[in-house]
């Protein structure tokens, strides 16, 4: 399964997903569960029907599409996918940048059927039921959105590291890492690049980028 989260700090948004793809009767792969436009204008992470994902992730990787088409290229392409697969349900977060700012969407994908529905919580999150159980459960003891950005990566991160220890199928971050990506208010994606296994002793940094990152066991992109 999986584990997706959106968070909304003072000065930015925050998104993050575990790396573990759960494989019938072999071991767990590592995988990357969202889609980031080159130019920073959308993201999309997903859950469920692991081959459906994929496929959407890979498609909208190719067109990147843009602005309103964003949201009709997903719905065109659940819907093909569905017809050509007669399964496949999924769902997950989508961000979009929209005059300056992103704004925030939950997305439901059943039977080749999209609902996007726009987000204000303060931590949302998808997957795994026992994983967003446990994540609204620490979420209301965190001030995320009074916190500083930095401040907020590093509760965000903690708090995943939590729920993999608490739910078998999310995976552990000190073994399959974190994926991590940061919207800050001026509209640009940033990237953070530090170790998962030392997550309370090594200083962040950001740095203007075009691409999400990967915080993967190897601590960075």
């Amino acid at each position: 399964m999986t584990f997706l989260a959106i968070g909304r700090a003072r000065d930015c948004i925050l998104a993050l997903s575990d790396r573990m793809e759960s494989v019938a009767q072999s071991d767990p792969n590592e995988v990357t569960k969202y889609y980031l436009c080159d130019a920073g204008g959308f993201y999309l992470a997903l859950s469920g029907d692991a081959r459906m994902a994929k496929d959407l992730l890979s498609e909208l990787g190719r067109l990147q599409p843009s602005g309103a088409d964003v949201f009709r290229e997903i719905d065109r392409l659940a819907a093909e996918s569905y017809l050509a697969r007669r399964a496949g349900n999924v769902a997950g977060h989508l961000i979009v940048a929209s005059d300056g700012e992103f704004k925030v969407y939950t997305v439901s994908i059943i039977f080749g059927i999209t609902v996007f529905a726009e987000c204000n919580d303060a931590v949302q999150a998808e997957g795994d039921s026992g994983g967003t159980a446990v994540c609204r459960n620490l979420a209301l003891d965190m001030p995320l959105a009074d916190m500083p950005c930095e401040a907020a990566v590093k509760c965000l991160h903690s708090m995943a590291g939590r729920i993999a220890e608490t739910v078998d199928s999310v995976g552990d971050g000190g073994k399959y890492g974190f994926d991590v990506v940061v919207f800050s208010k001026s509209g640009a994606v940033t990237e953070l690049r530090r170790r998962t296994d030392r997550m309370g002793s090594i200083r962040v940094s950001f740095e203007a980028a075009d691409t999400g990152p990967l915080l993967g066991p190897d601590g960075g992109a």
